[in-house]
């Protein structure tokens, strides 16, 4: 009961819409959490994804204490560039596995208390395997938070990681898709059917039916939220329906868009009545960017106008709109 209420009291939902990616949220909620600290934590190489209102002081406090402890933890990412849509969590498991990560540590702030979690990574890009045995504690402060790890830590692993780094590592890039990126559609998306990822809710997937029927003009399928893409090329598939779901600066650098224009606000296109307007979002505005994805090359195409949206459904009916416009339907 008492781990429930940990857990419980830890999670802040990032994302609940169409295709949802994974989240800490949603990580956190697969896994088996035990009395114990993962076997091999204080031996093997770790990541650290943070969220909520961490700040640079707050980062090194944690790799201090994760060096005096034996967390190898080799770099650290805001779970708002990596936990934000089935294509950058892809390339974000490639990267771990590149650098031979075998735990992820989830930190999660909030005004009450820091919360961190540990699970091994799977090497998988659904990063962690259902039922996952996971570690959890919580704390209203960090200090104790992080005394209370070194305790359970030393007194049931020994130590075997040394050179670990002083401060934490942050700052990393990866590539977050392998294909050419395009800002228009071509001929080609006509040409064959789309696979449509579901929510796997019933009343948003009959939503998102109602809006691929009225928008969508080339064949598609719903398919299975988890399905991997060769299994989607098996099945005669060429094309897939992807977002990102992150605040409209980051999806814009993650997409490549040109962020030299950027302000504090970002101009969306948005129909509205069945007629095309612009809205204007703060540029840190939790946003969903749709697009569609070439399967076998990996290519992008984004449309040539921003037409992300707060909410997902808006922000696909956007998109889908205007891809018909640009292929003259």
């Amino acid at each position: 009961m008492k781990i429930r209420m940990l857990l419980m009291l830890a999670l802040v939902p990032l994302l609940a819409g169409a295709q949802q990616a994974h989240t800490s949220e949603s990580i956190i909620k697969k896994l088996s959490l035990a009395g114990a600290v993962p076997e091999g934590l204080l031996a093997k190489r770790s990541v650290v994804v943070y969220e909520g209102p961490v700040t640079g002081k707050e980062l090194n406090e944690i790799q201090k204490s994760f060096q005096q402890t034996g967390i190898d933890a080799v770099t650290y990412f805001p779970a708002n560039r990596v936990l934000i849509g089935a294509d950058p969590q892809r390339a974000f498991a490639n990267y771990l596995i590149s650098r031979s990560i075998e735990f992820i540590v989830l930190i999660h702030k909030t005004q009450q208390a820091f919360t961190i979690t540990i699970v091994p990574f799977n090497g998988k890009p659904t990063l962690v395997n259902d039922q996952a045995s996971g570690w959890q504690q919580r704390d209203a402060v960090l200090k104790e938070l992080l005394l209370t790890v070194y305790r359970f830590a030393v007194s049931n692993q020994k130590k075997q990681n040394f050179l670990i780094n002083d401060f934490p590592e942050t700052g990393n890039t990866f590539k977050y898709y392998d294909g050419r990126r395009n800002e228009a559609y071509t001929t080609l998306v006509k040409t064959f059917k789309v696979a449509v990822p579901g929510t796997g809710n019933e009343k948003e997937d009959a939503r998102l039916e109602q809006i691929l029927k009225e928008y969508l003009p080339v064949k598609y399928e719903i398919v299975g939220a988890n399905l991997p893409e060769a299994e989607l090329e098996i099945k005669g598939f060429k094309t897939i329906i992807r977002f990102v779901h992150t605040t409209g600066n980051i999806a814009r650098e993650l997409l490549e868009y040109d962020n030299s224009k950027v302000s504090a606000t970002l101009a969306s296109a948005a129909v509205v009545n069945g007629e095309p307007q612009l809205k204007t979002f703060p540029a840190e505005t939790l946003i969903y960017k749709f697009y569609i994805k070439q399967l076998d090359y990996g290519n992008l195409f984004l449309g040539n106008t921003w037409d992300a949206d707060p909410d997902w459904q808006q922000a696909l009916i956007n998109h889908l709109y205007l891809m018909r416009q640009q292929l003259n339907y």
